[in-house]
C-alpha cells in the first residue's frame, strides 16, 4: 500500500471529498429538473453501485470516482505503484457510502461539521431499536478494514432513514487515518466520544441539512 502522508495530505483529501459531495447533493436536490440534476442523479447512482466493490479488485470503478472528484486528489495523494493509496482508498469509500445516504434522500446528507460518530449517536437517542450501539460497536471493533466498510453502510443506511446526516470530508480524513496503525486507535477512541456526544444531543434532523445544501 503506498503510504501518502496523512498530515499533508489530509486536508486536501477532506477538501475534494467534501466540495464532491456538496456539488452532487445541491445539483440533485436544487436542479433536480435540469441537466445538472440529471447527471448529478446518474453520477450518485453509479457511485452507489460501487459501494460493495472492493478498491483493489474494480480499477474502473476506483477510474470513475477520482474523475467524478473536484477538486481532485493532489498529486502526493495519488497512488504511484500498483496498489491503491490511503487517500484514494478513503475517498472510494467515504463517495461511494455518500452515494448509498443519498438514496431517495430529499434533504442533504453531507452536512459539514457534524461528525459520523455523533450522527449514529443522535440515530441511538432517537431510535427505539435496541441494535444501534451493538451494530457501532462492531464496526468499532472490526479487525479488518473491508469489515469495518460492511458495517459503516449498514449504520449509513439505518441514517439515511432517520434523514440524519454529518461531513463527508472528515469522514474520508477519518477512513483514511484508520489504515495507519499508529492513528487508528485515535480515530476510534474520539469516535466512541462523538457517538456518546451525539446521544445526549438530539438536533431536529432539519437544522443541518437546508443550510447543507449550499
Amino acid at each position: 500500500m503506498t503510504q501518502d502522508s496523512p498530515k499533508t495530505s489530509s486536508l486536501s483529501l477532506a477538501q475534494g471529498v467534501g466540495a464532491t459531495a456538496q456539488r452532487l447533493q445541491r445539483n440533485l436536490l436544487k436542479h433536480s429538473h435540469t441537466a445538472l440534476g440529471a447527471e448529478a442523479r446518474g453520477q450518485i447512482a453509479e457511485l452507489r453501485k460501487y459501494s460493495s466493490y472492493s478498491v483493489e479488485n474494480s480499477p474502473l470503478a476506483l477510474e470513475s470516482v477520482l474523475l467524478m472528484m473536484d477538486p481532485p486528489l493532489s498529486e502526493q495523494e495519488l497512488g504511484k505503484g500498483d496498489h491503491a493509496s490511503p487517500s484514494e482508498q478513503a475517498a472510494f469509500h467515504a463517495l461511494t457510502l455518500f452515494a448509498v445516504h443519498m438514496q431517495s434522500a430529499r434533504e442533504a446528507m453531507h452536512c459539514p461539521g457534524i461528525s459520523f460518530a455523533s450522527a449514529c449517536g443522535t440515530l441511538y437517542a432517537r431510535s427505539s431499536s435496541k441494535s444501534i450501539k451493538p451494530r457501532f460497536d462492531a464496526m468499532q471493533s472490526a479487525t479488518d478494514e473491508q469489515a469495518r466498510i460492511v458495517h459503516l453502510r449498514s449504520l449509513i443506511t439505518l441514517l439515511r432513514g432517520q434523514s440524519l446526516g454529518f461531513d463527508y470530508g472528515r469522514f474520508a480524513q477519518d477512513l483514511r487515518s484508520l489504515q495507519h496503525p499508529q492513528r487508528r486507535s485515535g480515530v476510534l477512541l474520539r469516535w466512541g466520544r462523538d457517538f456518546a456526544r451525539g446521544a445526549f444531543r438530539t438536533p431536529s434532523p432539519h437544522d443541518h441539512n437546508e443550510s447543507a445544501i449550499g
